[in-house]
């Protein structure tokens, strides 16, 4: 063990010679953990100046709450009303979001989930930057973290990654309805990319 760093619960679990899980637990106080186990890890935290830091470790649960949404442009109008409204609601059901732009950029928008990946989101909404992004996928799917695609469909695994999306088809008929029954005759399109 380096003796310029602070031991950790790696140290403690090789000075007694079993798992770090089960140092673990006996920090939590777990019931499943013999007390000649107990001992020991003990033991080996005073040996090696083991100091337990609750607050980090409470740190670490409280990211059981936090949500990553990820925008890919959040300078629409749209997408600042939505991220606004969806912190919100999930603010109300007690989560924190943690909201991030892409800029329509995969490449930023690998290293920004990645991040919240780090950082122990629970959930991630993503409205997906055009363009390759099968390694961003992947490694959300290596990591087990619930996933909504918003708006965009980029990767075709929807039993992993479900979609939400406006009814495009159904908006249109009915908008173009409306303004034909209020008497336009000549109706325009315009969109984005």
């Amino acid at each position: 063990m380096n003796v310029n760093r602070r031991p950790t619960i790696i140290d403690v679990a090789k000075r007694a010679g079993i798992s770090k899980s089960t140092v673990s637990l006996v920090l939590q106080n777990s019931p499943a953990v013999r007390e000649e186990t107990r001992a020991l890890v003990r033991r080996a935290m005073a040996e090696i100046g083991y100091v337990y830091n609750r607050a980090a470790a409470n740190m670490r649960m409280s990211n059981a709450g936090l949500i990553g949404l990820v925008i890919n442009d959040l300078r629409n109008p749209f997408f600042t009303e939505f991220a606004t409204s969806l912190q919100m609601a999930l603010a109300e059901r007690g989560y924190s979001t943690v909201i991030a732009n892409t800029d329509e950029s995969p490449q930023l928008q690998d290293q920004v989930v990645g991040s919240m990946i780090e950082h122990g989101v629970s959930a991630l909404i993503i409205c997906p930057a055009y363009g390759e992004t099968a390694a961003t996928f992947d490694a959300i799917a290596r990591g087990g973290i619930p996933t909504m695609q918003m708006r965009r469909r980029v990767d075709e695994r929807l039993d992993r990654f479900p979609l939400i999306a406006p009814d495009y088809v159904t908006g249109s008929r009915e908008a173009t309805q409306h303004l034909i029954a209020a008497g336009a005759r000549r109706i325009a399109f315009v969109r984005g990319a």
